[in-house]
């Protein structure tokens, strides 16, 4: 987020004071930045000048916590005790736990552990270790056990008890198989060699010497299935890890001997629903030109919505409008009323001549999404956006704005102690009603939290706000830096908000920085392409050199794909080399069955949530819009289909 004003963030009761009240404050700041700089305790004369700080529990916090060893377990509970109201509560008490844990302070740990609602697996590891020294030996081993038998590595706070439990007359060489076979399904075959060296019983042997046959060499139980019976012990858990191994190597084998196998070996139905599912829409997205038989065997009744949504949209592929309607019509109640499926079954009845399509596409116009404002160009009628905006006094979010959590939320803001915030807000918002929820939103918005305004429409679920959901906090960079480059400043817009929701600090798990997420490589090459300083990465966090930059890599796309917004916006989302790619495969398909096939789900919701936000943001600011241009108007199916 961009960086905000200090004097708009000051508590509200202190706004209402004089100059000087206001001097005072940003000294106290200033002064409490320093403070959490420093390791020595505070002064008598520091607390005195502190104690009204709304921000005054996080420095007694940082203060507690830097002596956790040695403070008493009154005086941490004290604290806990007097902050319940703010997440330092809950961190000292995992801070509290993890420490005397560590030094087997069982009391102490105890005492923390009945306030802990959801320990980490460090924390549960420390419990377990707790239960066992404290004489609680059949706890301790369910605790070990469940912690032990997973797929993956534990931390090594679990080694202790983990290392009594392996010895005790508890553990048992099932135990092992069971850890063998999670290790496998995980993909992890060292962890699984590790477990096997627990097991001696010739049977338990046998089993796990099969698991990993199937495991390294899946595609035997093609031509061998005897080596799997409904008698087999883990039947069903070895059919799925042979089936897993082999869809990397051959996934229509995979599918055709899960279809074979599945029954006749007892798979528990959410198990059979969610490889059924996978494999099926991994097949359809490979666009195959032979798949209907096999996925129809998969989900042969159409219970699986996911599935069902790619079968028809390989129809789409084909433009087999009267497949693709009968497919729809599979579709359970839910998933056919979406506007999704709406939108194809009105083009699929247009296309077979059939009456409906006119009827189904007002009803859809009246939607503010993507399908919802194609439907409206294609019967050149108003976009609707069914704006709700909040109605509600100044008092009550005055009010709001006073609440100890809100006023430090404000403070922490001005501090840009952006994760504080949010932490302060999650907890605040967790004991309120809807309607407050969406109070609070606006005033995050009025501060200037773009992105914890949107949040807090859907956390309320006002989804008709547009006010709170679509802000526009930074339009003259936006459509000066668009101007320069030649593009649509709402398109530029659109994808700021898609990315980021506004959020200068947004960084992305891949890396991605800053308003309009620039991965720090293509940011450094757009910079240099276009002579635009970029001396530290640090920079991208700044609104006028992420949207400069921003804006100039989109224009290269729209460049490298004629204008076209939606390959440009696909190209931004999932790279350009790989939508050329899926043009260079599937171009020819009409525009809409392009973006409904684009095999990448992100992909796919980005390219239609950010040209239908380009729409909102204009009819937002009462300027005329299309969702397509002429030309990407001309290339939907219905036009195509006609114009041949």
């Amino acid at each position: 987020m961009f960086r905000l004003k200090l004097l708009l963030l000051l508590p509200p009761l202190l706004q209402a004071g004089v100059s000087s009240a206001h001097d005072h404050h940003d000294e106290l700041r200033e002064q409490f930045r320093s403070a959490l700089l420093q390791a020595t305790p505070l002064s008598h004369e520091q607390k005195t000048a502190f104690s009204a700080y709304p921000l005054y529990p996080y420095l007694e916090y940082q203060q507690i916590n830097s002596r956790i060893d040695s403070a008493s377990a009154e005086q941490l509970q004290a604290f806990i005790d007097a902050n319940a109201d703010t997440p330092l509560a809950g961190r000292l008490l995992f801070a509290w736990a993890r420490s005397s844990g560590e030094k087997k302070d069982w009391p102490a740990f105890s005492q923390a552990w009945q306030q802990i609602q959801r320990p980490d697996t460090r924390l549960q590891c420390l419990h377990a270790s707790y239960l066992l020294d404290t004489q609680q030996q059949q706890d301790a081993w369910e605790a070990a056990r469940t912690l032990w038998t997973v797929g993956h590595s534990q931390p090594d706070e679990c080694d202790p008890v983990f290392s009594q439990w392996l010895k005790s007359s508890h553990f048992s060489q099932q135990d092992a198989l069971n850890r063998h076979l999670a290790a496998l399904m995980r993909g992890r075959p060292g962890l699984a060699t590790y477990a096997a060296r627990f097991i001696t019983q010739s049977e338990l042997q046998q089993q796990a010497k099969l698991a990993r046959s199937l495991y390294d060499n899946p595609e035997q139980l093609t031509q061998q299935p005897q080596l799997l019976s409904p008698e087999t012990p883990h039947a069903d858990q070895m059919l799925v890890l042979a089936v897993n191994r082999l869809a990397r190597q051959d996934l229509e084998q995979a599918i055709r001997l899960w279809v074979r196998e599945r029954d006749r070996l007892q798979v528990p139905a959410e198990q059979y629903d969610s490889v059924s599912r996978r494999l099926g829409v991994l097949m359809a997205k490979r666009f195959p030109a032979e798949t209907d038989p096999l996925l129809a065997s998969l989900d042969p009744e159409h219970k699986l919505a996911d599935l069902s949504g790619w079968r028809v949209r390989l129809a789409l592929v084909r433009q087999d409008w009267a497949e693709a309607l009968s497919l729809i019509e599979k579709l359970d109640e839910a998933e056919r009323h979406t506007d999704r499926w709406r939108y194809w079954k009105a083009i699929a009845l247009e296309q077979l001549g059939k009456p409906g399509r006119e009827a189904l596409l007002r009803d859809l116009a009246t939607e503010r999404s993507f399908y919802g404002f194609m439907a409206a160009q294609m019967l050149d009628t108003p976009y609707q956006l069914n704006d709700t905006p909040l109605v509600q006094s100044t008092d009550a979010k005055q009010q709001l704005a006073q609440l100890p959590a809100f006023v430090r939320i404000r403070e922490l803001l001005a501090l840009e102690r952006y994760y504080d915030a949010r932490s302060e807000w999650n907890l605040a918002i967790s004991h309120m009603k809807p309607e407050q929820i969406h109070a609070a939103a606006h005033l995050a918005r009025e501060w200037g939290w773009y992105d914890q305004g949107i949040r807090g429409a859907i956390s309320s679920q006002r989804w008709n706000d547009m006010q709170l959901r679509f802000p526009n906090p930074l339009p003259e960079l936006f459509e000066q830096h668009a101007q320069n480059r030649a593009i649509d400043p709402a398109w530029a817009v659109a994808i700021a908000r898609q990315e980021s929701a506004f959020w200068m600090q947004a960084r992305s798990h891949a890396g991605a920085l800053g308003l309009m997420q620039l991965m720090p490589a293509t940011a450094r090459a757009t910079a240099k392409r276009h002579a635009i300083p970029l001396p530290r990465l640090s920079l991208l966090s700044e609104p006028d050199t992420n949207i400069r930059l921003g804006t100039a890599y989109l224009s290269e796309m729209a460049e490298r794909f004629n204008g076209n917004l939606a390959y440009a916006s696909a190209a931004y989302n999932a790279g350009p080399y790989r939508v050329s790619q899926w043009l260079d495969a599937r171009g020819d398909l009409p525009l809409d069955i392009w973006i409904e096939t684009i095999p990448f789900d992100e992909t796919r919701n980005y390219v239609q949530n950010v040209l239908a936000f380009r729409v909102i943001y204009e009819r937002l600011a009462q300027r005329p819009v299309t969702l397509f241009s002429p030309q990407e108007f001309n290339m939907l199916a219905l036009y195509q289909q006609n114009d041949g």
